[in-house]
């Protein structure tokens, strides 16, 4: 850890930085009493700021709910500097920058970034929200929509149904009782109807609370900290100082008569579970010990002794996580979630009598300090070794950090535990009782048999007292009772904990790019040491290449289920290394199986043998409870995708189930889950192990001894397969030249409002050159689009502009709208209306606005990876396609710093135009319950128009795209590497 003066001239403590941090900092405090932190990091290809305001839905007036929140988006529209309504989106889009924001309880957070020459205009453009706003008549009835917008996306999240339920539990009289979003109940038709000029609420509400006194500013560049400084000083000054005292709202939201009780929930996905919740103190003044971290650690422990490891094998759960819920100034709530099996639902009240068993044997065995000192070593390493984020990740949390911990702390508070209190672990656990406690239990099956309904967002549910039964439960739970046989107790000592750091040096290692460590007709090895970040750190991704994991919709779902049993077997050691920072997962990926381990490199190495060894065994050892556990966990996952995930979400996977020759539907997938057996996953997994085709790329701190180490563990387990190993054909449908192709389909949640138009412009595979040009055009089309689609025309909250991939190389372009007031039809059309239009505006852009978004596409490919993880993937990305093609950000670099505009015209034309020769469209469009009656209407006729009435039989009607030729990569293999014979 190093220390560095906070800013030379306040005189504040000197500020906790990171060793492996090479910044510079300095904490300023303007005039206006704005307290700024400033950051200067020479190497960085992107700035950034963030302003995070002491103010939010806590906030609203009592008669305009989601005022803070429309506030936010409001200040995006325009200001007395700079009027025009898309300023400030227009400027970062052409300069290779971006934006959000969000308002929570006590705080409303607004930040950007752009490429590092455009900061100090950026910031002026930004400074003004916080100086003079207009908050036009106009901008205000429009943007009203898409906040409504938003609200109808989140009347189908469970997790935003659950959050208001839980807030209408509480005292009418907190803040926290309120509705924060709002919509046109609470921001059009309500205040019209009491004759309040909402322009005005904004106005007042906006200088009320936007005081200088009252925010956090983090600005990053590469500018020097003077230099910083100059500009913060010369723009944030002229906001306004109202001296105002931050709110506090000292009660907490839940008094006694809100408390012990059970609420049974319908939600909207196919689900089962239980969260136990506590109100309980403020801990954010706590942070030096934070003890719910303690207590979060052990209770959400997950390894032998623990509550989860219990209930799996009651089989009542599949998956525990816990931990600090809400944090407010004044109060928080501390949550302990379980997804239950049907079994688990059905004693719901035993799973619960486990949790409180466990929180009793906390109580009786008093804190434990070595347990805090493990989780203090772990907390401080991962500050010392702390990789760099995207910069506008970084100031968007500093920004906030800066409203809570002190000075010196603002960078090391997140993460270090400064000093063990036992106390005070004592005083959290006290609150973690029935009689301070909300039972919230989900299920579908619940439908019908409730009375209450939400106000916001209609949650059907139940309340009631907590049963006598339970109670007596709960008081009598003990960790000794013979039930539990021994099964609860406290975690082993953590023997994954690295202690050794040593940076490893190899004056012959490759530099630029991964080289070929060891080949084989089975397997190939690619090793690249870690010459960037000099961390202790190291990356290893291993693919098990198979055909056999996506040929039949049964070995899908057998290589899913596959999959979630390894990790079971796994979890008893690979949680240990999870809490030591050395983390490891499988995943299923179109064409076989992936492992994936990061962390510190000292022990990767015992974890990543385990690992193996667990791989080559498991299936001998699964047992009929355990399959059909996981088998039901998959069945409601695929279930719950249908009826909770977001209408957007469906388009998305209609449009790939349509291109991608080899996807199946989730129907199919339910239907052979259902059928599968012990005996197929033993057959799946004996085929899968010897002959697929296995490729690894070891990354990060090691030398080239330790990588080959690495890799002959993974040759000895499998790489030892057939030579003649079937590899997977990601094959495409090609559609035709000048084809328009149409597929209609009612929404797989018939309560869902929304309507989606999905439209995929196909562009078929790319050289570098025409990879460039769809790479510029996405670019300089995303902020027009959102801005005519979102911003003025008001079709939908979700408006998306991106660049498309089936398979391994098929590009295509891509527009998505969702929306609650429209149909899917028209939806369609103002997609093509906008194209139409702006043909006119791409072909008078002028030269020096097409050499800003030139020079901004280019740095876009030329930026820096900030973490060993974003270089680990950037060279995964092309092998796991297998283009190996590890320079190719630098040759698209170099090929959009030559795009004229007369190219980019052309390629527009030819793909994009709607008479375009090589337009090839398909237009997926989802109909949600708002709009049945236009979807029976059925399609216009019109020339070259397809309906796809059966994907099967239209793919089955469609040519394929060839395959990519495969690469020669003899010349990556390394002076000395070993070709196996």
């Amino acid at each position: 850890m190093r220390m560095m003066n906070g800013n030379g001239v306040d005189g504040h403590k000197s500020l906790e930085i990171s060793a492996s941090d090479n910044r510079d900092y300095r904490i300023v405090t303007l005039e206006n009493d704005l307290k700024c932190l400033l950051i200067s990091d020479p190497e960085t290809d992107k700035a950034a700021a963030a302003m995070d305001v002491r103010v939010g839905y806590f906030s609203d007036p009592d008669n305009i709910a989601g005022l803070a929140h429309f506030c936010e988006h409001m200040l995006f529209m325009g200001s007395k500097k700079y009027p025009s309504e898309n300023e400030y989106k227009s400027f970062l889009s052409k300069n290779g920058g971006s934006s959000n924001a969000f308002t929570g309880t006590e705080y409303t957070n607004f930040h950007f970034d752009v490429n590092v020459d455009y900061l100090r205009e950026a910031l002026d453009i930004f400074g003004q929200f916080f100086i003079e706003p207009l908050f036009l008549e106009d901008s205000i009835s429009r943007e009203i929509c898409a906040v409504n917008s938003e609200s109808s996306n989140y009347l189908k999240s469970d997790g935003w149904r659950t959050y208001q339920l839980q807030k209408s539990m509480c005292s009418e009289n907190h803040p926290f009782h309120k509705f924060n979003v709002g919509n046109f109940e609470t921001l059009r038709d309500g205040p019209e109807e009491k004759g309040i000029c909402l322009r005005d609420e904004l106005i007042a509400f906006h200088r009320k609370y936007y005081s200088s006194n009252i925010m956090r500013l983090a600005v990053l560049g590469n500018n020097s900290l003077n230099e910083l400084e100059e500009m913060v000083v010369d723009i944030f000054s002229k906001v306004n100082n109202k001296n105002n005292t931050p709110q506090s709202f000292p009660t907490n939201p839940y008094l006694p008569e809100h408390l012990s009780k059970r609420v049974n929930v319908v939600p909207m996905r196919e689900s089962r579970s239980l969260e136990l919740f506590f109100p309980m103190r403020e801990v954010q003044t706590l942070y030096r010990s934070k003890p719910t971290h303690y207590l979060s650690h052990l209770l959400g422990h997950e390894g032998q002794g623990s509550i989860l490891a219990f209930l799996k094998n009651r089989g009542w759960g599949n998956e525990l996580s816990c931990g600090q819920s809400r944090t407010c100034k004044d109060w928080s709530t501390f949550s302990i979630n379980v997804e239950l099996t049907d079994e688990g639902l059905n004693n719901v009240e035993e799973v619960v009598e486990v949790i409180f068993a466990y929180i009793e044997l906390l109580n009786s065995s008093g804190t434990q300090e070595w347990v805090f000192k493990e989780t203090s070593d772990v907390a401080n390493f991962s500050f010392r070794f702390l990789s760099k984020r995207r910069p506008i990740d970084y100031v968007t949390s500093i920004a906030g950090y800066m409203h809570l911990y002190d000075d010196q702390h603002i960078l090391s508070g997140p993460y270090r535990l400064f000093e063990y209190h036992p106390d005070s672990i004592e005083e959290c656990l006290s609150f973690l009782k029935l009689s301070n406690m909300i039972m919230f239990v989900s299920a579908t099956s619940f439908e019908g048999k409730t009375s209450r309904k939400e106000k916001w967002y209609g949650t059907d549910y139940e309340k009631n007292e907590i049963s006598d039964q339970l109670i007596t439960r709960c008081k009598q739970a003990n960790s000794k009772d013979h039930k539990y046989d021994g099964a609860l107790h406290l975690p082993i000592v953590n023997d994954l904990i690295a202690t050794d750091f040593e940076i490893k040096e190899d004056a012959d290692a490759p530099l630029s790019f991964p080289r070929i460590l060891m080949e084989q007709d089975t397997y190939r090895i690619w090793w690249k040491p870690d010459n960037v970040f000099k961390l202790p750190k190291l990356n290893v991704i291993a693919h098990m290449r198979s055909c056999l994991t996506s040929s039949t919709p049964k070995a899908n779902v057998l290589a899913v289920v596959w999959v979630q049993i390894l990790d079971e077997y796994c979890i008893e050691f690979s949680y240990n290394a999870s809490v030591a920072g050395l983390h490891s997962a499988f995943s299923c990926v179109s064409d076989g199986i992936e492992i994936h381990l990061s962390g510190y490199n000292q022990k990767l190495e015992i974890l990543l043998k385990k690992l193996l060894e667990t791989m080559m065994t498991f299936c001998d050892e699964v047992d009929v409870d355990l399959f059909e556990r996981i088998k039901d966990k998959m069945l409601k996952k695929y279930s719950s995708f249908l009826t909770g995930s977001q209408p957007y979400q469906h388009a998305i996977y209609v449009g790939d189930l349509i291109l991608e020759a080899n996807k199946h539907t989730i129907f199919q997938k339910i239907e052979e889950l259902e059928k599968i057996c012990i005996a197929d996953l033993k057959a799946f997994s004996s085929e899968l192990l010897s002959t697929s085709f296995l490729e690894v790329l070891v990354h990060g701190n090691s030398s080239v001894s330790e990588a080959r180490s690495i890799a002959n563990h993974f040759v000895e387990k499998l790489g030892s397969g057939s030579a003649h190993v079937n590899l997977p054909e990601e094959r495409v449908i090609q559609l035709k030249d000048e084809s328009l192709n149409v597929y209609k389909f009612r929404g797989f949640n018939e309560t869902n409002v929304n309507n989606v138009v999905e439209i995929i412009l196909q562009v078929g595979p790319t050289d570098i050159r025409e990879n460039a040009k769809l790479a510029f055009l996405k670019h300089i089309i995303q902020e027009p689009c959102f801005d005519e689609l979102r911003t003025k025309e008001q079709l939908g909250y979700i408006v998306h502009t991106s660049i498309k991939t089936s398979g391994d190389n098929i590009k295509s372009l891509l527009f998505l709208i969702q929306s609650d007031l429209y149909d899917a039809s028209f939806l369609n059309d103002r997609v093509e209306a906008f194209l139409e239009g702006y043909r006119t505006t791409l072909a008078s852009m002028s030269d020096d606005e097409f050499k800003s978004h030139v020079n901004a596409v280019e740095q876009l490919f030329l930026e820096k990876d900030k973490n060993l993880g974003e270089e680990t993937s950037r060279y995964w990305n092309v092998i796991s396609n297998r283009s190996y093609n590890f320079d190719r950000y630098q040759k698209l670099a170099s090929e959009v710093k030559v795009l004229s505009l007369s190219s980019v015209l052309a390629f527009f034309d030819k793909y994009i135009s709607l008479h375009g020769s090589h337009r090839k469209k398909l237009s997926i469009q989802l109909y949600g319950s708002s709009k049945q009656d236009e979807f029976e209407k059925g399609v216009e006729a019109k020339d070259d128009l397809i309906v796809i009435d059966h994907i099967d039989e239209f793919k089955r009607s469609c040519s394929q795209y060839p395959l990519q030729e495969s690469v020669d990569v003899s010349a990556y293999k390394m002076i000395g590497a070993r070709k196996e014979k």
